[in-house]
């Protein structure tokens, strides 16, 4: 047996145990990205059938489909659509959808009425569409974080890619926007890419790397509008390199993509040329750039203001940012700028790849602190894929100067924001971070999409109907979805102007200076009142405890009943217009509500009424009111005890109204006045109506009256009311009067049990 002597080996061999144990190494790193793509993923998938749409995703999810479909430009919004056209290619799948073609919405480039009609009464399954569209942020998720890991292996090593992606993926912002049809994830993943495209051309000098910036440019510029950040901190990065080089080649580079990146936006939009190249894109920036002129409300920190303050995104990063990733952050920039200080590199890192990390996000985080728009924490994520991998390379990168304590400290703190996430699952857009100070506190500190966006009424609708008591619950809800799409059964009380299924401003039953008993459900967002008429609507929830947190993005508080129930009837007003006199004239705050809308009706319940009137009430109708009881300015307030006596005819329509009597009552000249009187057999929420024809004798009508002074949803079963009905009096001779009811939506009239659909009125 023969051996080889050492010398036979030569010193650049590489034993085959170090190229095992180099792939060994290799494949856990990859098994555990993938490992972390699909827990992140998973996080994602399982919490966003547990959300409801949130405010922007209708509106993104139409202009998206609009324009995939039927190639609509006129829906203008802060936003290029082709992003979202690009998010809504799964919806694709859905054979029936439908878009509001034919509306008028539709042809006005109304976006927040199509949006409504698209995806709540259009289409079957509005959960189904959303779901689809969601599904697409997720996946740009995924790659989001293969690029962080791709980027921060090349730049640190396999430690430092994992490190960079798991701060990145399992960030709460991170979820809870990645799971969302916007395109603040699509935004944040074009713009990386368009950064890596260009680190990595100034690397290799491959011109594949400068179609991929040209890409990532283009897309960016397709999604977001802040995505023009970029053309600055390139350019300069384009410039430095090209006087280090002492060569035009990286700005012909950067000036190549950027011409790719004008094709791509050029190309997503069809090539349209007039009136000018591009013109469907400027219009929207130029909608864009008016829209910021105007006052947008912002809440910050307890106070409301109309443009913000330069310092909303430092707070909103250092409460709503994981703990562990601002000791993380920290740590790096006091780690580089000691390695600067000491003349090294920061993290082992070219001063380059440094620029590459830090120019970027530094560039577009300036000008979101000057910017006018500050409504959430989700206008940062852009700059979060630089900062993990910033800390990570910074940290333990293979190229510097770590410890071993450091490259064990630095993962342990980046595994706690795994266990972070899967304890706040689902509930990861009202995330904040223990500075906040709690659920007691950080409520208080910011509002719209850092805490509230509308996301959970199914939470809402699971706590409703496991509860026991039979309390009305009133809800002031945020957001565009639509409660009873997701089974909500409640009773709406004022919320922001776009918000759905309102009650028009004459019917509105809360009384900000005493609610009625009940549970209310108010969003956070409302709470804080920026985005309502009235921003101290709720004002007198803000210093009590909720009774519960649903998700932490909406608070219910009960209010009690005081004094004995009574039924209150009003004329011209609102609960919340009562003056203070008459509203501590009246029993309490347990009212159940009747409306009358003019001066023509009057109410009466079996046990007695009161009626609050800011209107005059007719003459032939003062015969029958009780002595006043309470009068100010321009209100006044009488208790109708019991409901008159008269023989009755007792003439029933369609098993709802039963005409009691009529007659025929003195009227101003050249009108015929006629006084009804119903009772009320069932409630109902048809658009009921009466009428009164006058009739020739051959049954033509020579005159009409038709309506109805009184809300037929507030009836209830054995109220009576009288009717005041005036109509022209006929130039020719009158035969007969008639009265009867009718469905005023479908025109169908009420019968009798005799099949007649009128009843003679007695002529004196």
């Amino acid at each position: 047996m023969t051996t080889k002597s050492p010398a036979a080996y030569s010193p650049n061999t590489i034993p085959f145990s170090a190229v095992t144990q180099k792939q060994s190494s290799r494949l856990w790193t990859m098994l555990a990205a993938a490992v972390l793509l699909l827990l992140a993923f998973g996080l994602m998938v399982s919490s966003a059938v547990r959300k409801s749409s949130t405010v922007d995703e209708q509106t993104h999810l139409f202009r998206g489909t609009a324009y995939l479909l039927e190639h609509a430009t006129q829906f203008r919004d802060v936003h290029p659509p082709l992003g979202f056209a690009l998010q809504a290619l799964p919806l694709l799948t859905e054979p029936d959808l439908q878009l509001p073609v034919d509306t008028p919405a539709w042809a006005e480039g109304r976006w927040e009425i199509a949006a409504d009609a698209f995806l709540w009464q259009l289409n079957a399954n509005p959960q189904r569409i959303l779901l689809l569209g969601r599904m697409s942020t997720m996946w740009l998720v995924l790659l989001l974080g293969a690029v962080v890991f791709r980027w921060g292996r090349q730049l640190g090593g396999a430690m430092a890619a994992i490190t960079a992606m798991t701060l990145l993926l399992f960030d709460p912002n991170i979820l809870a926007h990645g799971r969302l049809f916007t395109n603040d994830i699509s935004g944040t993943f074009f713009m990386i890419l368009a950064t890596y495209g260009y680190w990595r051309w100034t690397k290799t000098g491959r011109w594949t790397a400068v179609a991929l910036t040209g890409l990532g440019l283009g897309l960016a510029g397709a999604t977001k509008y802040s995505a023009v950040t970029l053309v600055p901190a390139l350019g300069a990065i384009a410039l430095w390199l090209a006087w280090q080089r002492r060569s035009w080649l990286p700005i012909v580079a950067l000036g190549v993509a950027g011409v790719g990146a004008v094709m791509v936006i050029w190309a997503l939009y069809s090539f349209p040329i007039r009136p000018v190249p591009l013109a469907p894109w400027w219009d929207d920036l130029a909608w864009t750039m008016d829209y910021f002129q105007r006052p947008s409300g912002a809440y910050l920190l307890g106070e409301t203001r109309a443009g913000g303050w330069w310092y909303y995104f430092p707070v909103a990063y250092l409460v709503k940012t994981p703990l562990a990733t601002l000791v993380l952050a920290a740590w790096a920039v006091v780690a580089s700028l000691i390695a600067i200080i000491r003349d090294h590199k920061p993290g082992g890192l070219d001063w380059l790849s440094w620029a590459f990390l830090v120019l970027p996000p530094g560039v577009y985080i300036a000008v979101s602190l000057i910017g006018p728009l500050n409504i959430g924490y989700r206008h940062l994520l852009p700059a979060l894929p630089y900062i993990a991998i910033f800390i990570a390379v910074s940290l333990i990168g293979d190229r510097g100067r770590s410890g071993r304590w450091v490259r064990f400290l630095v993962p342990a703190l980046s595994v706690s924001v795994i266990a972070l996430s899967v304890v706040r699952w689902p509930d990861y857009i009202p995330y904040f971070n223990k500075l906040a100070g709690g659920p007691d506190r950080n409520w208080l500190i910011l509002s719209d999409s850092n805490i509230d966006w509308g996301q959970d009424l199914p939470a809402l609708v699971t706590w409703n109907n496991a509860r026991q008591d039979n309390l009305p619950l009133y809800v002031s809800y945020f957001g565009t979805a639509h409660p009873q799409a997701y089974g909500l059964d409640y009773l709406p009380i004022p919320t922001w102007a776009p918000g759905p299924e309102q009650l028009s401003p004459d019917r509105r039953t809360y009384d900000p200076a005493d609610p009625a008993p009940g549970w209310y459900a108010v969003s956070v967002t409302n709470l804080h009142g920026q985005v309502l008429d009235n921003p101290d609507l709720y004002a007198r929830f803000r210093d009590q405890e909720p009774a519960l947190r649903i998700g932490d993005s909406i608070r219910v508080y009960q209010v009690a009943p005081r004094g004995q129930p009574f039924d209150l009837a009003l004329a011209g007003l609102t609960p919340a217009e009562l003056t203070e006199p008459i509203r501590d004239a009246l029993p309490g705050n347990d009212r159940q509500l009747r409306w009358i809308d003019d001066s023509n009706a009057l109410i009466w319940s079996a046990d007695g009424l009161w009626l609050a009137t800011a209107v005059p009430v007719a003459e032939p109708l003062q015969t029958y009111l009780p002595p006043l009881e309470v009068s100010d300015d321009g209100q006044t307030l009488y208790y109708l005890e019991s409901p008159p006596d008269v023989d009755t005819v007792g003439m029933t329509f369609g098993s709802t109204f039963t005409l009691l009597s009529s007659q025929v009552v003195d009227s101003a000249d050249d009108t015929i006045g006629v006084l009804t009187y119903w009772g009320v057999d069932q409630s109902t929420d048809r658009p009921i109506k009466l009428f009164v024809h006058a009739l020739d004798d051959s049954g033509q009508i020579l005159s009409q009256w038709d309506g109805l002074s009184v809300d037929t949803s507030s009836l209830q079963p054995g109220d009576r009311f009288m009717q005041l009905h005036v109509l022209p009096e006929p130039d020719t001779d009158l035969d007969r009067l008639v009265v009867g009811v009718y469905d005023a939506e479908t025109l169908e009239r009420l019968a009798l049990p005799d099949g007649q659909d009128s009843v003679t009125i007695p002529m004196p």
